[in-house]
């Protein structure tokens, strides 16, 4: 059996080319089937992304993986634009690329966490496809559990390094506990949207969306959230606890003396505005507001960094958990590969030796059941010294295909083919 990880990812392709690359679930569903029948493969999954296409497959042989590698070519790149970007990994080292991708050490954002999610997600739809054999699922269970415990023995999720994440991690160091607090957002795109919804995961409970169109009315709609208008947030001050602002305005949205309304309006009690915005929403001098802390995108960009760099400082761990996982798997892998022919070497041996001993006491005097008992332990045990070697070399050698085939036509035994 052998494995085989072929793609392209955002180490070497361009947005471009990926976004071509890129497969819907639907055409996945019904691609693997027909190249796990095109190919002869024995099972195969897609993983599909904004950054990624990679197709995990196990094969016959490694002259099948060869084979592999060229219909998937065809598959990717029918036009050979993206042929010159495709990254092959055969045996351990697509295993090891598979346990990396799945932990996040292969991600542009080193350690992220949706790429787990993904992963699960392109499993269960190669189960729905039904390519999924013994083999690959045992990679791939390996995958998730290597992936949980680089996230939970190393810091290296840890640290918030996306914008959105940043900016509601520094409202839980600032603020406390969010649970029971109440948020303002004003801007409903995919940085105002993102913290919003991590807020909510983190705990908040009341929010309050500014009205600026569809968006806003969406958010509000999945946040459960009420409404206001922009020019009402000065009423809003007795309750609430945090401002994000984070839309595509070309000027403040929020000037000075709005923010100090609204913060007479609290009697000056601390209150935190996020302004996630490029270009900025708030007026950077609305921070002098006593009682108010104003963050924008540089202080939040010198958090990521120093977070980046924590990432960073786990991935020599994290890369140990990869590899012993990767050895571990392997193990198993060649477990498996040799257990059919080695079940089938000791089916043929104890044939021959039930044969020859029938034969054998059809000549003989009459025995006593003592004495056959005796006898029938003397030919277990001769052929049992006589197995050892051969399927010690099976062991050792299961990965290798031509040896396992050698060593069956040696012993007559028929062809095992892998399930």
């Amino acid at each position: 059996m052998g494995f085989l990880a072929v793609g392209l990812s955002h180490h070497e392709a361009p947005l471009a080319v990926r976004e071509r690359a890129y497969l819907e679930p639907e055409e996945i569903r019904r691609a693997l089937p027909a190249l796990v029948g095109h190919a002869d493969l024995l099972g195969a999954l897609c993983l599909s992304t904004c950054n990624r296409t990679d197709f995990y497959v196990t094969t016959r042989s490694t002259d099948q993986m060869r084979e592999a590698v060229v219909h998937f070519l065809r598959y990717l790149a029918p036009d050979g634009v993206a042929t010159p970007y495709v990254r092959c990994f055969e045996g351990p080292n697509a295993i090891r690329h598979v346990f990396r991708v799945a932990s996040g050490l292969d991600s542009m954002v080193l350690g992220e966490s949706q790429i787990l999610a993904q992963l699960k997600a392109a499993l269960r739809l190669a189960h729905e496809a039904g390519t999924v054999d013994h083999e690959l699922d045992l990679v791939m269970r390996g995958a998730l559990a290597t992936a949980k415990k680089v996230r939970t023995e190393t810091g290296i999720g840890r640290e918030a390094v996306g914008i959105a994440q940043a900016a509601v991690a520094h409202a839980a160091r600032v603020l406390g506990p969010l649970a029971g607090r109440t948020v303002a957002v004003v801007g409903a795109g995919t940085v105002g949207a993102a913290a919003a919804r991590l807020l909510r995961d983190a705990g908040v409970d009341r929010f309050w969306v500014a009205a600026r169109g569809q968006r806003s009315a969406a958010l509000a709609a999945t946040l459960s959230a009420r409404v206001f208008g922009l020019q009402d947030l000065t009423g809003l001050g007795p309750e609430l606890d945090l401002v994000v602002c984070a839309t595509a305005s070309q000027r403040p949205v929020l000037d000075h003396e709005a923010v100090a309304a609204l913060q007479q309006q609290r009697d000056r009690r601390p209150l935190l505005v996020l302004d996630l915005a490029v270009p900025r929403d708030v007026d950077p001098t609305a921070g002098s507001v006593a009682g108010v802390e104003l963050v924008d995108l540089d202080a939040l960009g010198l958090v990521i960094q120093r977070n980046r760099e924590s990432r960073a400082g786990h991935r020599p761990a994290a890369d140990r958990i990869v590899a012993a996982a990767v050895v571990e798997t392997v193990a198993d892998l060649e477990r498996r590969a040799a257990a059919p022919v080695i079940s089938a070497l000791v089916d043929r041996a104890e044939a021959v030796r039930r044969s020859e001993l029938e034969r054998t006491l059809t000549r003989l005097r009459p025995l006593t059941a003592e004495e056959r008992r005796q006898l029938d332990r003397l030919t277990q045990a001769i052929a049992s010294k006589l197995l050892h070697a051969p399927i010690a070399y099976l062991r050792l050698h299961a990965a290798d295909s031509g040896r396992t085939a050698w060593l069956q036509e040696v012993f007559g035994i028929d062809p095992v083919r892998p399930r």
